[in-house]
């Protein structure tokens, strides 16, 4: 209280020039401490944080961009995984076909030993029929680009009356394998040769 009183003092006995001189200094001192000690201090702030958001700025506009790639990543990936879900579906669709198709076709699957009965009988239905085998050939073929991929070609070479070859073929028309008659040729001496190609498939 009392230096309050003793500064009242000390200005009341000044006159109003001495006083305004006196604020002005006080002013020049406030000025010259805010001018070279505040004011840098406020600048080097200033531009601290107009680096950080020019920073900041960037960084959005770099994460915009890989917001916006990653979202056409991410639809391109959406289209390919749909057209890999159709084409699996169309895949199994025709799975399910040559499955079905394939269980149909059970009667005409490979078996060696089935095959081999077939030329047994082959054989002995043409010497039932009153002709002569005179030899016969047999030759197992493999065909991986269908699912029919296995066929046996038969020569068999018989000799005896026509009509006699004609029932031993009859005896064949209505089996349920695959069975085809690829021709019959004669030679001179009236021996005939009949070419078989049985088909089947192999799992």
């Amino acid at each position: 209280m009392k230096v309050i009183n003793r500064i009242d003092d000390y200005f009341y006995k000044k006159s109003p020039k001495d006083t305004m001189m006196v604020y002005l200094m006080i002013l020049v001192v406030i000025g010259f401490v805010v001018f070279y000690f505040l004011l840098p201090q406020a600048k080097n702030y200033r531009d601290t944080q107009m680096n950080i958001y020019i920073k900041t700025k960037s960084q959005l506009v770099s994460l915009k961009t890989k917001r916006n790639v990653l979202n056409a990543q991410i639809i391109t990936l959406r289209k390919k995984i749909k057209n890999l879900i159709l084409e699996k579906t169309a895949l199994k669709k025709q799975k399910d076909f040559y499955d079905e198709l394939a269980n149909l076709l059970d009667f005409v699957q490979f078996n060696q030993y089935k095959w081999g009965e077939f030329v047994k009988d082959l054989v002995k239905n043409a010497k039932k029929e009153g002709l002569k085998v005179l030899g016969f050939t047999n030759k197992v073929y493999n065909n991986d680009k269908g699912l029919i991929n296995k066929k046996m070609e038969i020569n068999l070479n018989v000799s005896g009356a026509y009509k006699n070859l004609l029932y031993l073929i009859y005896q064949y028309e209505d089996l349920r394998d695959l069975l085809r008659i690829e021709g019959i040729t004669i030679d001179k001496n009236k021996n005939f040769k009949v070419k078989f190609t049985l088909y089947g498939y192999e799992k």
